[in-house]
């Protein structure tokens, strides 16, 4: 397949797992400056609820992949002028919302116990609007078209 963002993981599959392994692990090693135990909720709370996890390794992978697609994307003449702000958007909605809103104690801080209830009980959802964000960001970079072995390299 020739599609732009599987070149681009191709060319930058470090940056893309570094990517994804930091996005999914941000929220635990930011909690656990405030927390010795932020690890262990974490985990507990990905094993207690699969969707929440399942979606939140999408994110991560998706995320990963958005930063390899940017990054590739500075180097090729593909739209020539990459647009990251609506994924930056997404990432930081995920981050927030994603496994554990009422363990952020940013949020928590924020909104009262009855608006960290509100987005722990629909954090699915949230999820799932910031992984449609990232999507839509790869495709406004143009991730999902050929890419034409004819492309400009500005690296050369």
């Amino acid at each position: 397949m020739n599609i732009i963002l599987i070149q681009a993981v191709k060319q930058k599959p470090l940056i893309t797992i570094a990517a994804a392994i930091g996005m999914f692990f941000l929220n635990p090693l930011i909690q656990s400056i405030s927390t010795s135990l932020a690890f262990q909720i974490w985990f507990a709370d990905i094993v207690q609820k699969p969707l929440n996890a399942s979606l939140y390794v999408g994110f991560s992978v998706l995320f990963g992949m958005f930063v390899s697609l940017y990054l590739f994307s500075k180097n090729q003449c593909i739209d020539c002028k990459p647009n990251a702000k609506t994924g930056a958007t997404g990432s930081a909605l995920g981050f927030m919302f994603g496994v554990c809103p009422a363990c952020f104690s940013f949020v928590g801080f924020l909104l009262p116990l009855s608006g960290s209830l509100f987005l722990t009980a629909y954090s699915p959802l949230f999820t799932l609007v910031s992984i449609g964000i990232i999507v839509f960001s790869i495709h406004k970079m143009a991730g999902f078209r050929r890419f034409s072995t004819t492309q400009i390299n500005l690296d050369s």
